[in-house]
C-alpha cells in the first residue's frame, strides 16, 4: 500500500499544478480555471480507478507469493517423505531377507547357489523400491519447486501489469478529462 500512495502523490501534485492550485468549492471556482464540474469528477474516478488497479495488482503478487512459499514447503515435504519411504523400504527388505534366510536354514538348506540367488535377488528388489521411492519423490519435489517459481514471476507480472494498466487508466482519464 506504501507503494500505492508514493505513486499517487506525484499525481496529486500535478492534477493541483493543473488547476492552477485553485480548489474546487462549487461551479463558480471551477469555471474560472477552465475546467468544468464533470472533468474534476472524471479525473477524480480516473484517480479512485488507478488506486483500485493498484491494489488489485498488490493483492494479486501478494497470493502468488504466498502460493510460491506454500509449494517451496511442500518440495521440501515431499523430499523428506521420499527420503522416510526409501528407509522404510531398506527396513522391510532387511526383514525379507531375514525372513528367506531363515526359512532356507530352517528347511535345511545350505546359503549358498539357488538359495543366495533368491537373497541376492530379494535384496536388489528392496534396494530398486529404495531408489524408486526417492526419485518420485524428487519429480514430485522439482514440479512443486518449478511451479513456485512460477508463482513469484506471476508476482513480479502483477505488479508491473497493475502499473501499465494505472498508467493507461490515467492517460485515458485525462485525455476524457480534457477533452
Amino acid at each position: 500500500m506504501g507503494e500505492l500512495m508514493a505513486f499517487l502523490v506525484p499525481i496529486f501534485s500535478s492534477i493541483g499544478s493543473l488547476f492552477g492550485g485553485a480548489t474546487v468549492a462549487g461551479a463558480g471556482s471551477a469555471a474560472s480555471t477552465g475546467f468544468s464540474l464533470g472533468s474534476v469528477l472524471s479525473v477524480g474516478s480516473t484517480l479512485v480507478g488507478v488506486a483500485g488497479t493498484l491494489a488489485s495488482a498488490s493483492a494479486q503478487s501478494s497470493a502468488a507469493k504466498y502460493n510460491a512459499a506454500v509449494k517451496e514447503q511442500q518440495a521440501n515435504t515431499e523430499g523428506q517423505q521420499a527420503a522416510a519411504r526409501a528407509t522404510e523400504l531398506a527396513a522391510r527388505t532387511r526383514q525379507r531377507v531375514a525372513a528367506t534366510r531363515a526359512g532356507a536354514v530352517q528347511n535345511g538348506f545350505e546359503l549358498e547357489g539357488s538359495v543366495a540367488d533368491i537373497l541376492n535377488s530379494v535384496e536388489t528388489q528392496g534396494a530398486l523400491e529404495g531408489l524408486t521411492a526417492i526419485y518420485d519423490g524428487n519429480l514430485r519435489s522439482r514440479g512443486l519447486q518449478s511451479s513456485a517459481a512460477l508463482d513469484r514471476s506471476s508476482a513480479k507480472n502483477a505488479i508491473t501489469a497493475g502499473y501499465l494498466n494505472a498508467g493507461t487508466s490515467l492517460l485515458s482519464g485525462f485525455s476524457e478529462a480534457y477533452a
